[in-house]
């Protein structure tokens, strides 16, 4: 049960009549007492009473004979009254439905989703009919999408379609019936079973802020009902502001939300007469999320929060609070009703950051007292069970470096050229392509050669640098995750020296960086492969030849706009012999992928920079500056610490290997981040 306000005691309704002469008075529609008993319709819709059977005047239907040993006594008269007028199917069907509808009081239709007047208008109409359902919306007008045309409606309500329809994993799509937006609030009707699945939509992020599904209360948006309910529901939001600031310690960012159900200020407002505990404290989440915009915010505010003393055995009762603060440190769930672990299973993949967590005086600590053990699987950070140390600052420490994503190792290019041709062709390449494209492609390529352009739109860039225009390129774009028909892509396939030519001379003219002085802007792999089609026609298993790639960076300049650009790109070309009485070398295949520029890692960049650099001749080490370099190098291997801790490491232990492993074992938890290399500790 969640938190829930004091219960007064209240006098019990008795419905039975004192043992007198009078009737008992049900309530309903009064039989007539004149003029003969109601007929019933040949559906049987009415059912006659039996008192009325037995009533003067008025001549009843012929009823099937009795059974034998039955006293019932023929319902035929001989009143000389006239018959009264049989009533009509329709008006059956409407006095049934009066009946089956409920003539009860005010409240109870306005809680069947009756009108209460007497003829229903565009503004009155029953909220949540039979088959029908409203749910109230909230977040649009803080959303990015306010500013669309139409108010961003449209785009919510395909959103709440689309993803009320994933998350129930339906066959067939959810859909809203009618919404209308009044005020802050978004009022969507569907049915029942497709507002169940819109509900689960509850808490998902759209155009920059949180959507919040509430069932609407039996009042219709429209009108002064509407009116008079936005006027209380400000003066709600108001009360509850001021609750919640009463609350608030900021010295400790504490949000104190303990024993709500004993709240003086809860009880005077008839929260729990008029809201469910549930209900309530969604509201306070929305508040929350309506103070603190961002979730940097939230964090600077609120790191720790108390619900002890508010009768809760589900945390799924106050889900929305790891919604509104899923960055808690502290948490004190003290004094609840919290039995099974089972009643904190919705949290298992939440509140990644929680340190400190109490659960002091709940009955789980008598039904299952290894609870404690499946808690700290749960939340790696936890350091603080119940007022128990389950972790130390250390291990977490040493838990999330030990589960922190390494790159991969780079080691540098791949370059095992033969006889010299990857490195002249692609110094010809480069120059060729910037000066004079013709010439090269008349060199190169054959009618066997083929080139592709690939334009990646989605790759990664810093956030300083905007994207570029593509639009002198997307026309030749071969992009598979674009261009899905086989026809298309066979467009964009261009084979032969006369359609390559054409092709290169739309695209825009470019400016490589120079190989010779600014070599750390490329990275090129080269190796030798084998099974490349033979032109000659006289080895049918191939014949060998050489596979390029080179990633790095140019400039072009719109042919159009004149607009320069700097981009980067990655080429792989794949290189064999050329045909009898051509060129030697022949490009079989050229793949141009184009991205947003991007620089190179600069420790790989540095790394190819410094191998291109000539060293000076150094005077040969000692044999003991030689044994120290090959123990602090093999150190750096086996701990994916740099140079500079290795070494510290090794002064530490006086360059003996085996204590300085040892000590990097046991400092390990402890040492920053930057005393490992790219490829992190192993």
């Amino acid at each position: 049960m969640a938190p829930t306000g004091p219960r007064n005691g209240a006098p019990r309704n008795n419905t039975r009549s004192a043992a007198s002469g009078k009737s008992a008075t049900r309530g309903g529609i009064a039989k007539r007492r004149a003029g003969g008993p109601i007929r019933v319709d040949r559906d049987g819709d009415l059912d006659m009473d039996a008192a009325a059977a037995n009533a003067a005047g008025g001549r009843g239907k012929k009823s099937n004979p009795a059974p034998a040993g039955s006293t019932r006594k023929s319902t035929r008269t001989n009143a000389s009254s006239s018959r009264p007028p049989r009533p009509t199917t329709k008006a059956s069907h409407m006095v049934a439905k009066m009946i089956q509808g409920g003539t009860g009081s005010l409240h109870s239709r306005i809680s069947q989703g009756i009108d209460p007047s007497s003829r229903h208008t565009r503004s009155s109409r029953p909220i949540n009919g039979t088959n029908n359902k409203t749910l109230i919306v909230e977040g649009l007008q803080h959303s990015k999408a306010r500013d669309n045309e139409g108010g961003g409606l449209k785009e919510l309500l395909i959103f709440l379609e689309r993803k009320a329809t994933t998350a129930g994993k339906l066959s067939h799509s959810v859909r809203i019936k009618k919404s209308q937006l009044k005020g802050d609030l978004v009022y969507v009707t569907a049915s029942k079973e497709d507002a169940e699945h819109i509900m689960k939509v509850n808490g998902f992020d759209w155009a920059g802020t949180k959507v919040h599904i509430t069932e609407a209360d039996d009042q219709a948006p429209n009108g002064a009902e509407a009116s008079n309910l936005s006027a209380q529901t400000q003066d709600v939001k108001e009360n509850l502001r001021t609750m919640l600031a009463q609350r608030y310690d900021p010295g400790q960012k504490l949000l104190n939300l303990a024993s709500l159900g004993s709240d003086s200020l809860l009880i005077q407002m008839n929260m729990f007469q008029e809201s469910t505990p549930q209900k309530l404290f969604r509201a306070l989440m929305v508040i929350c999320d309506e103070q603190f915009k961002t979730a940097q915010a939230k964090r600077d505010a609120i790191s720790s929060v108390t619900l002890a003393g508010n009768n809760i055995d589900d945390v799924g009762q106050v889900m929305t609070l790891t919604e509104t603060f899923p960055d808690l440190i502290h948490l004190d769930l003290s004094n609840n009703s919290i039995k099974e672990l089972r009643g904190l299973r919705k949290w298992q993949h939440r509140l990644r950051k929680i340190e400190t967590l109490l659960l002091i005086n709940n009955p789980i600590d008598v039904s299952n007292p290894s609870y404690k053990d499946e808690l700290v699987s749960w939340f790696p950070r936890l350091q603080n069970l119940s007022g128990t140390q389950v972790r130390t600052a250390e291990q977490v420490a040493a838990a999330e470096l030990a589960n922190k994503p390494t790159p991969i190792p780079q080691s540098g290019p791949d370059f095992r050229d033969i006889n010299g041709v990857g490195e002249q062709f692609i110094t010809d390449f480069i120059r060729g392509y910037d000066m004079d494209r013709p010439t090269l492609a008349a060199k190169y390529y054959d009618d066997y050669s083929h080139f592709s352009l690939s334009v990646n739109g989605r790759s990664s860039h810093p956030p300083d640098i905007p994207l570029p225009q593509w639009g002198s390129y997307i026309k030749f774009s071969r992009n598979h995750v674009k261009i899905t028909t086989t026809h298309a892509r066979q467009q964009r396939l261009f084979s032969g020296t006369a359609v390559i030519q054409s092709v290169w001379q739309k695209l825009p003219a470019t400016r490589h960086p120079d190989l010779a002085t600014q070599f750390d802007k490329y990275i090129i792999d080269c190796h030798p492969i084998s099974g490349l089609a033979d032109l000659s026609g006289q080895s049918m298993a191939g014949v060998d030849g050489m596979i390029i790639t080179f990633h790095g960076e140019f400039e072009d300049q719109d042919p159009e706009t004149k607009v320069t650009t700097k981009r980067s790109f990655s080429r792989t070309i794949i290189l064999g012999p050329g045909a009898p009485g051509r060129n030697p070398i022949r490009v079989a295949s050229d793949v141009l992928t184009l991205k947003a520029y991007n620089p190179l890692p600069p420790i790989l960049g540095a790394a190819v920079a410094n191998a291109a650099v000539p060293v000076a001749p150094q005077a040969p080490a000692s044999a003991e500056e030689v044994q120290k370099q090959q123990m602090l190098a093999e150190l750096c291997r086996q701990t994916g610490m740099n140079e500079e801790y290795s070494r510290m490491c090794l002064d530490v232990a006086n360059w003996v290997f085996d204590q300085a492993l040892a000590t990097f074992h046991e400092k390990r938890a402890s040492l920053p981040a930057d005393a490992f290399t790219v490829a992190g500790p192993v």
